[in-house]
């Protein structure tokens, strides 16, 4: 990439206009999937807190046994695998993995507050996202006896030892410098965002464009339930399981830069379109840019449309500018479910099959699209308040919630054509049957302990 942006008013519209027209073919051809256009398959982000089981502390990123010494370790036992450094430092770690006859990719990666994401996929199975899941988790443990340590990761929505966000050192990398610099001027959250976090992100690519945008606007009415539905958070600033509020990550996110991280504006209306997308996201300042060796540079105050206008971008420059603006459902190559928080490996995998179930074939998204009625922005502002407020007990676009789950419930065993993908989706079901989520059990478990039981 020129390093030297363009001055001259039509080169830059011209620049523009090409990168303008690259990034609606990212949405219309999905030019980054690794599967063809026609296939429908599904990639699984999971972030997650390493923990020291001896210290009952995170580990940190420096030291002997550190993060960065365990990805080393990752990269010995990986052969054939990518080691990605930036700023001097190893910062995750791509392999392809043979699972149930499929190569799968997975990527290691460190967050801004030294949470560790494995990202799995794309495939056309989340059995075989799960066997990858488990077959990363047991390469991990076996980093940390080899480094004479026994860690574990934690799925937790937020960062349970931390009281402040201050409390947490951001790892030294350049873009979570200048994030960290740019976010803390934008909302009251930015420090929490950034450093104790952690989401399960489910990625969709659909069959054809139709089917991405119906998807889009579906996961994004339905944003507040499925964070909801995952809420699996048990400490915030602190505060113990009993005195935490629900849906905590999301409230966190909706918060720290309200421009960037809302419903993209007519999302529900009959003109919404790939094109009313992107010219909201080229409206965004993207704060930064990543080029194809990883280099991030500020981009100040200036918008991703002003940006565009000072070179050329290839594809991936392109996709990493996109993915710059942090909607509760984002579009790219793929559909990106955004909302979840961090999950277990048995019940991240089993919303994704949920997500696939709902939202991914022609059949399910019209039964959701019926299920869902008509449904505007301040239908789903107000859900997202209910449910905070009142939890299983709140009424959501017309209907009790816990009626609109069970119907979903419905549509997804009937959609989910795999008999092993629709009882994997039963770890987490079964938990929704009951009228839980993932963080009652923390608060069942502080009940009792208060109790004496």
């Amino acid at each position: 990439m020129q390093t030297l942006p363009l001055q001259d008013p039509d080169e830059r519209e011209a620049a523009y206009q090409k990168n303008h027209e690259m990034l609606l073919g990212l949405f219309r051809r999905g030019t980054l999937a690794s599967t063809a256009d026609s296939e429908r398959t599904v990639r699984l982000r999971l972030e997650r807190f390493l923990l020291d089981r001896d210290s009952q502390s995170l580990v940190p990123f420096e030291g002997d046994a550190g993060l960065e010494a365990v990805l080393e370790q990752l990269a010995l036992q990986w052969p054939g695998c990518t080691r990605q450094s930036f700023d001097g430092h190893l910062m995750g770690v791509a392999v392809r993995l043979l699972v149930r006859g499929s190569v799968v990719p997975v990527i290691v990666s460190l967050g801004a507050g030294g949470q560790l994401t494995c990202s799995v996929g794309p495939s056309d199975s989340v059995i075989t996202l799960r066997e990858s899941l488990d077959d990363f988790d047991r390469q991990l443990h076996l980093a940390s006896l080899a480094l004479g340590c026994d860690y574990t990761l934690a799925a937790e929505g937020y960062n349970p030892f931390a009281s402040s966000p201050l409390d947490v050192q951001l790892i030294p990398r350049a873009r979570w410098t200048l994030l960290s610099a740019y976010l803390a001027q934008t909302g009251r959250y930015a420090r929490d965002a950034l450093r104790c976090t952690c989401a399960t992100q489910v990625l969709l690519h659909m069959g054809n464009d139709q089917e991405s945008l119906s998807s889009f606007v579906l996961a994004s009415a339905l944003h507040p339930v499925l964070a909801f539905l995952t809420d699996n958070v048990r400490s915030f600033r602190g505060s113990g399981a009993r005195r935490c509020p629900r849906m905590v990550r999301s409230m966190i996110w909706e918060e720290v830069d309200p421009a960037r991280c809302c419903l993209v504006p007519g999302t529900f209306g009959r003109e919404f379109s790939f094109e009313r997308y992107l010219e909201w996201a080229e409206f965004q300042q993207p704060i930064l840019l990543t080029d194809d060796s990883g280099n991030v540079t500020s981009t100040g105050r200036r918008t991703m449309a002003d940006v565009m206008g000072d070179v050329a971008l290839s594809p991936r420059e392109g996709r990493w500018l996109l993915e710059t603006v942090h909607p509760p459902v984002r579009l790219g190559a793929s559909v990106e479910l955004l909302q979840a928080d961090s999950l277990h490996p048995a019940q991240a995998t089993a919303y994704a099959a949920f997500v696939k179930g709902i939202l991914q074939t022609p059949l399910s998204l019209d039964q959701t699209r019926d299920a869902l009625g008509r449904v505007g922005v301040d239908d789903v502002r107000q859900a997202g308040e209910a449910l905070r407020r009142e939890g299983w007990n709140a009424r959501v676009f017309g209907r009790p919630v816990a009626e609109l789950v069970d119907a979903l419930l419905r549509i997804a065993r009937t959609c989910l054509l795999d008999e092993g993908e629709r009882a994997l989706m039963e770890e987490i079901a079964t938990l929704w049957d009951y009228r839980m989520v993932p963080r009652d059990a923390f608060v069942q478990q502080e009940t009792k302990a208060r109790r004496g039981w």
